[in-house]
């Protein structure tokens, strides 16, 4: 069974929803609250732990990105692994959860609003952790007014390795390697 054609009133009522904080629940350790048990400890108590684990381990990854940053998360993943790609990331602006969250009643997305609050905070948390490195890796860089104008233009080598997916693709094997 699926969640196919089932109204949003109703998928965000059901108490076993694990679309609720999600992105809280997969870069938290779940170890600590008990995992799924629900009465392992106080949910005020499993909700503040859940989210100082995803904030510790989000804040320990080397990289992540923001969808509606491509061209930030690209130069911070450039100049983190010291790699280019041949091509700039794509901003798209209009996504599937901007017309939905555009259609929500007033009441609709107080509800959303409550049932991710972890993932709100987390996603401020986020933002705010990934300019930061932003601006430190912005600093650094001498060459950043021309880099940042250039991403995806592997013209501007400055020493760093060059990385084409489609060069690095290897073809099928042949029969004669078996």
């Amino acid at each position: 069974e699926n969640w196919n054609g089932v109204p949003l009133d109703e998928f965000a009522g059901c108490e076993s929803n694990l679309a609720a904080n999600r992105q809280t629940r997969m870069l938290a350790d779940l170890a600590l609250v008990g995992c799924y048990n629900k009465t392992y400890m106080p949910s005020a108590e499993r909700d503040r732990i859940m989210l100082a684990s995803a904030k510790r381990n989000l804040a320990a990854m080397s990289y992540f990105g923001l969808t509606e940053h491509q061209k930030i998360s690209q130069y911070i993943f450039e100049e983190t692994f010291n790699l280019r790609f041949a091509i700039p990331f794509e901003q798209h602006n209009n996504t599937v959860s901007t017309s939905t969250m555009n259609s929500l009643t007033a009441e609709q997305r107080a509800k959303i609003d409550k049932l991710n609050a972890l993932d709100i905070e987390l996603y401020a948390f986020a933002k705010k952790l990934m300019f930061q490195r932003f601006e430190r890796l912005k600093a650094k860089d001498n060459d950043f007014n021309v880099r940042f104008t250039h991403l995806g233009n592997l013209g501007i080598k400055n020493g760093v390795t060059e990385f084409n997916w489609d060069s690095n693709i290897d073809e099928a094997p042949s029969s004669e390697h078996h």
